[in-house]
């Protein structure tokens, strides 16, 4: 009897820097997300070097990129000009490296929230810094601090990957928790879904299938039709 190995997931995590310290941490939503799609999961430690790079993504047949912290505007060639909240230097050089290195493997991505942002940047885009100060929009993207995350609605643009996992889901519900987003979209990226008030929702590479952005987060949502039906289809990406 023929049984099918399951591909590993790799998810970056997110580091932040307490006393001195350098701590990695997750939301375990992300693995058991994966787990439930028939995938397996592996939380990446946020070191650099091209060995652990290479070592990731021998091991891997796919990656998730998380949400976390703020990207310093000097990654896309600007100065801080809002209130934002830093991510270290470092988890930044991780996931770029990270993500042109797995997109040369050509393995499955799927780019979460702040993982969109790094992919937008890694191609040579740029990020609105704070969306309420800069982007008058007619809706909540954040959520107010300390209480429940924002929730809007999203609507797919046909004819794109993201369009093919989805199926019939054209327009639904998500979770949001960003405050900063898309400005100038990086090359050679599509756009894949918008919000209501024009903001952009997600962006892939028409040439290269199996890598995918969003903004929303749906491990948030596991329950939801439509981020069973991502984490399935990245969970089968990641097999092809």
């Amino acid at each position: 009897m023929f049984i099918q190995k399951k591909p590993l997931i790799g998810i970056t995590m997110e580091l932040s820097a307490k006393k001195e310290q350098l701590l990695n941490f997750l939301n375990l939503a992300y693995a058991e997300a994966v787990e439930e799609a028939g995938g397996n999961a592996i939380y990446l430690p946020t070191i650099l070097s091209p060995s652990k790079l290479q070592e990731i993504l021998s091991m891997t047949d796919g990656l998730i990129f998380t949400g976390g912290a703020d990207i310093h505007p000097s990654y896309y060639g600007e100065q801080v000009s809002a209130l934002i909240n830093l991510s270290p230097d470092q988890r930044t050089d991780f996931d770029l490296h990270l993500f042109q290195a797995a997109l040369k493997a050509g393995k499955a991505i799927l780019a979460i929230c702040h993982g969109m942002q790094v992919m937008n940047i890694s191609c040579g885009g740029s990020l609105y810094q704070d969306i309420a100060t800069q982007l008058p929009v007619s809706i909540s993207h954040r959520g107010e601090e300390g209480q429940i995350p924002a929730r809007h609605r999203v609507l797919v643009e046909p004819e794109t990957r993201l369009a093919s996992l989805l199926g019939s889901l054209a327009e639904f519900e998500v979770t949001s928790t960003h405050h900063q987003a898309v400005k100038e979209l990086g090359n050679t990226l599509k756009v894949n879904a918008r919000s209501p008030d024009g903001l952009v929702e997600g962006i892939e590479l028409p040439d290269t299938p199996k890598v995918i952005g969003i903004q929303w987060h749906p491990e948030k949502d596991r329950a939801s039709e439509a981020s069973r039906r991502i984490f399935r289809g990245f969970v089968a990406l990641a097999c092809s």
